[in-house]
């Protein structure tokens, strides 16, 4: 009978469990933060539940200053990476239905969020109207504090046509661009199960 040795120092043992450990984890919270300077202070940007379940809705709550106002379509840069079993796998960008999805370079962030929430003007949330959003593009946002909350649907078109990507720990990063030049950077990470 072969006798197991480990060759393995305690640091290195240490090290591989922690490696083990991470590579399973999930997000309980929507991880969201500014990476670089920015004309907008995040205040709240919440999902619940996490991790998100699909097809189940989940509720939104988000609250911001916006140190000016945003003006005409917001092009936007997404890095997508997904996570799987301690594997970052990047999104590549791609044609579906008509509408690109994953890491792209978007001419107006403001379609995209409507595509993937199934809003438009004739559905559009009260608090959204509100806050100056009527859920038509572009966006023309006035400075200040906004504060929206909405009950985003998991089975939208856009989750059913890409329901092969619903499983995993996704990490995105938004890099957001008005009229007026650079507006934010913006880091997101949050888990998906199916």
């Amino acid at each position: 009978m072969a006798k197991f040795t480990n060759n393995f120092s305690p640091v290195s043992n240490i090290i591989v469990l922690f490696l083990i450990n991470y590579s399973s984890a999930e997000y309980s919270l929507l991880d969201s933060s500014l990476c670089g300077p920015s004309d907008i202070e995040f205040i709240e940007n919440s999902i619940i539940p996490m991790p998100i379940v699909f097809p189940n809705p989940v509720d939104w709550k988000f609250k911001a200053n916006l140190k000016r106002q945003i003006d005409g379509p917001i092009k936007s840069n997404l890095t997508i990476v997904r996570v799987l079993s301690g594997l970052q796998l990047p999104i590549r960008c791609y044609l579906t239905n008509g509408q690109w999805v994953g890491s792209c370079v978007y001419p107006d962030l403001c379609n995209s969020i409507m595509y993937v929430t199934n809003l438009n003007k004739d559905n559009c949330p009260s608090n959204f109207v509100a806050n100056g959003i009527d859920c038509q593009c572009p966006f023309n946002i006035p400075s200040g504090i906004i504060e929206l909350k909405d009950v985003i649907q998991t089975y939208s078109p856009a989750f059913l046509t890409n329901s092969w990507l619903l499983n995993g720990d996704y990490k995105i990063k938004i890099e957001a661009y008005d009229s007026r030049g650079f507006f934010f950077c913006l880091s997101l990470g949050f888990t998906i199960k199916s």
